[in-house]
């Protein structure tokens, strides 16, 4: 009570609401319509534990998607795309720079497995395609950081294998 008033008088409780404010924007990411990378590492951070699935998506050609197109044509897509329905305890974020995206799953394998041929077959229909893995994560054994870089670089691996052939 005392800090409240205390807060009102010298005006910090308004500095602390803007930062509020800001903290929010920063864990959504709008244009894409799914959580930001801080906001997702902190969902696992706190999370019970348990065997999660991960995704990782690499959109394809996204940036020369973004010059042909523009830039709000191809948020439009993706948004579409990952605006497919998931279980209200998946956490979809964006990773790297952008073109990159994770999943969280709250199902088994082969639930995460149907749901990327769904995501596959939305993002066709948007003309876009994208290469993935999926993985298991210990939660709260080990970093679920860890646990996405070696997805990425699987989807290397592919994207590679792909241009060779």
């Amino acid at each position: 009570m005392l800090r409240d008033l205390v807060g009102r008088i010298f005006g910090f409780d308004k500095e602390i609401l803007g930062l509020r404010e800001k903290v929010a924007e920063l864990s959504w990411d709008a244009a894409y319509g799914m959580y930001t990378r801080p906001a997702f590492v902190q969902f696992a951070q706190i999370m019970p534990r348990g065997r999660r699935i991960i995704a990782f998506i690499d959109l394809s050609n996204i940036h020369r998607l973004d010059q042909e197109l523009g830039y709000a044509e191809v948020d439009r897509r993706v948004h579409k795309i990952f605006s497919l329905p998931f279980r209200r305890s998946d956490i979809i974020a964006r990773w790297y720079s952008g073109d990159e995206i994770v999943i969280l799953f709250d199902a088994e394998k082969a639930g995460a497995q149907r749901k990327m041929i769904e995501l596959e077959e939305a993002a066709a229909a948007e003309e876009l395609s994208f290469k993935y893995d999926l993985g298991e994560w210990d939660v709260g054994k080990d970093p679920v950081e860890d646990a996405i870089e070696e997805l990425s670089r699987n989807v290397i691996l592919k994207k590679t294998n792909d241009d060779d052939q």
